[in-house]
C-alpha cells in the first residue's frame, strides 16, 4: 500500500525497470533520442509505453541497462562524442544503470545475463529506488519487466511498500548466485525472496521472486496464460517449475490479469523512416510494397523480382522457441517448389549461438539469390516488413509475439503455429468470393511443430498470394485498417493507466 505521507494530492510517477528500450519518445527528454536497445518486443512495448504515458502527462521514468558501445554505435558517434553527451545533457526520466559488464555488449542478454541482471538489479536496489522515490514525494509506481528486471529488485519494492505491476513478456528466469549481489543487504530481504540450488550453489530465481511479490501481474496474452495454468510443455524445460506455481498460485487468488502488446506507431510504415516509399491503408499498397521489395531485394542480394512472394522470418534464431530448426528443413525445398517465391530471414543468434547464423548462410548462399540471410539491423528490418508479403515463423510456444502485429501493420498477412499469442491474434484468412459470408482474417495457422506444420502454412499463405492483385489489394487494406484498430496504443495504455491507478489506491496518477 502507498503509505499516508502519499496520500496527499500531487502526481505519482510510474517508474518503468526493462533491461531493454526501443527507440524512445524525444518528448520524455532530451536524452530519450539517444537511447534504444532492444532485442525483441519487450523493448517495443516499453517504448510505447513511455510515449503514451508521456502524451498523458504523467510523470514517466525509465530505468534500463547503459548499452554504451551499442548506443554509441546507433547514433554514429565515437567514444569521445558519447562521453561529452552524456556529461552534459541532463537525463532527467531515463535513468541509465552503468558498469564496465555493460560497456561492449550489443544487448543485455549478451555476455554473462546473470551477471547483467544481478549489476543491474544491485544498483536499482541501493540507489535509484529510492532516489525517483523520494524526489517525487513517495509518490512511485513500479512496473518491472521480465526477469532481469525482477529478483531483489522487487523484493525490495515489496519490503518497502512501493506497489508495483511486473509483466511476464516471457517465462524464462535466471538463477542468480548470491554472492553475486555482495553489497546487497540480502539479509534485510530474505523474506521476500525466492531460493533455489543451481549446481551446487544458493541462488536467487529472479523470476519467481517477482511473480511472487507483485501485487499483481500482467501477461501479455490469455492463451499462453492458460498454457501455463494448465500444464502445457509439461515434457519440454520451457516453463520453470516455480515460475508455473507461482504464476498459478496468483492467478487462483486473483492477482494475474492480461494486456496484449500494441506496438508504437511509430513502427507504421506511413511513419516509418526506413522505407523508401511509405504507404498507409488507403493508398495504393501493392504499389509501395513493390517499391520496398525491389529496395529489399538490392540490399539483401535477393534477385530483383517486384513480382515475387516475399515470405519474411524476423525473428531470433532461437531453437528453444521460434523454431529456425524447422524453417531450416525445408527453406530450399519450399523455394524450388514454389518458384515464385522468395524468403528473407533477418535476425542474430541466441547469446553467443553462432551456429543457425551459419547454417542459414549457408543456406542463403546455396538457393541462388531465392533465400537471403542477414543480421539483425533495424532499418534492414522495418524495410523487411514493408517488403513482405507474409511474415511467418514457427514458434512452439509464444507468449505474445509482435512480428504478425507488424506485419498486419504493413499489410502484410502473417502465417505461424496455433499457439500462445499466435492463437490470439491470428484468424484464418476467409474470403466472401470463395462463399465465406464475409471477408475475415489475417493468416494463417499451423497446428503441429515439425516441417511438414511449417510447410503446410507457407503453402496456404502461397496459395493466396497468387490471387489476382485487386484481390490481395483489397484484404491488404482491410487488414491494415483493422490492425490499427484491434492494436491501438492508446487501448493498450488506458489499460496500463487503469492498473496503475488501482495500484495507486483507486486515485488518478495526475
Amino acid at each position: 500500500m502507498v503509505p499516508d505521507s502519499a496520500n496527499h494530492r500531487g502526481k505519482t510517477a510510474v517508474l518503468l525497470i526493462a533491461p531493454e528500450t526501443g527507440r524512445l519518445p524525444e518528448d520524455m527528454c532530451t536524452l530519450a533520442g539517444y537511447i534504444s536497445g532492444k532485442s525483441g518486443g519487450l523493448g517495443d512495448v516499453v517504448a510505447a509505453l513511455c510515449a503514451g504515458l508521456t502524451e498523458r502527462d504523467i510523470e514517466c521514468h525509465l530505468a534500463t541497462i547503459n548499452l554504451k558501445k551499442r548506443f554509441q554505435k546507433e547514433n554514429r558517434m565515437d567514444k569521445a562524442e558519447w562521453r561529452v553527451l552524456r556529461h552534459t545533457m541532463d537525463p532527467e526520466k531515463i535513468h541509465l544503470v552503468s558498469s564496465s559488464i555493460f560497456n561492449d555488449l550489443s544487448s543485455a542478454y549478451a555476455g554473462n545475463p546473470l551477471c547483467n541482471a544481478a549489476e543491474f538489479q544491485k544498483e536499482m536496489v541501493n540507489h535509484l529506488i529510492k532516489e525517483i522515490r523520494s524526489k517525487n514525494k513517495g509518490r512511485l509506481i513500479l512496473h518491472s519487466h521480465d526477469w532481469m528486471a525482477g529478483g531483489v529488485i522487487t523484493a525490495y519494492a515489496r519490503s518497502r511498500g512501493c506497489p508495483f505491476l511486473h509483466t511476464v513478456h516471457n517465462v524464462h528466469t535466471g538463477y542468480i548466485p548470491q554472492e553475486m549481489f555482495y553489497g546487497v543487504d540480502l539479509d534485510d530481504l530474505a523474506n521476500n525472496l525466492y531460493f533455489t540450488e543451481d549446481r551446487g550453489k544458493r541462488c536467487i530465481d529472479s523470476h519467481a521472486t517477482a511473480i511472487k511479490n507483485a501485487n499483481l501481474i500482467n501477461f501479455v496474452g490469455k492463451r499462453f496464460l492458460h498454457e501455463v495454468i494448465e500444464g502445457h510443455f509439461a515434457d519440454r524445460p520451457i516453463i520453470p517449475p516455480a515460475v508455473r506455481n507461482e504464476v498459478t498460485e496468483r492467478y487462483y487468488h486473483g492477482a494475474v490479469l492480461t494486456i496484449i502488446n500494441a506496438p508504437s506507431p511509430l513502427l507504421c510504415p506511413e511513419s516509418c523512416d526506413y522505407l523508401v516509399k511509405k504507404y498507409g491503408p488507403e493508398e495504393e499498397i501493392l504499389a509501395a510494397k513493390r517499391s520496398n521489395l525491389v529496395a529489399f531485394q538490392k540490399r539483401t542480394g535477393l534477385i530483383e523480382d517486384p513480382n515475387a512472394i516475399l515470405f519474411y522470418w524476423p525473428s531470433r534464431l532461437d531453437p528453444m522457441q521460434k523454431g529456425v530448426e524447422l524453417l531450416e528443413e525445408i527453406a530450399q525445398r519450399f523455394v524450388i517448389e514454389y518458384g515464385d517465391v522468395q524468403i528473407a530471414i533477418v535476425g542474430n543468434g541466441v547469446g553467443g549461438d553462432r551456429a543457425h547464423e551459419e547454417i542459414l548462410g549457408r543456406i542463403a548462399w546455396a538457393s541462388g539469390g531465392k533465400i537471403t540471410y542477414q543480421h539483425f539491423e533495424e532499418g534492414l528490418s522495418m524495410l523487411g516488413y514493408a517488403a513482405a508479403n507474409d511474415v511467418f515463423g514457427a514458434s512452439l510456444y509464444e507468449p505474445c509475439g509482435q512480428i504478425d502485429q507488424l506485419g498486419n501493420l504493413f499489410g502484410a498477412t502473417a502465417t505461424n503455429r496455433d499457439t500462445g499469442g499466435y492463437h490470439d491474434k491470428i484468424k484464418e484468412l476467409r474470403l466472401r468470393m470463395d462463399g465465406t459470408e464475409r471477408d475475415e482474417g489475417n493468416g494463417f495457422l499451423f497446428r503441429d511443430y515439425d516441417s511438414g506444420g511449417l510447410w503446410y502454412g507457407l503453402e496456404k499463405s502461397v496459395h493466396f498470394h497468387r490471387r489476382a492483385p485487386e484481390v490481395r489489394g483489397e484484404q491488404a487494406k482491410r487488414i491494415m485498417r483493422e490492425a490499427r484498430e484491434k492494436y491501438s496504443i492508446k487501448k493498450m495504455i488506458d489499460e496500463y493507466i487503469g492498473v496503475y491507478e488501482k495500484l495507486n489506491g483507486g486515485r488518478p496518477l495526475s
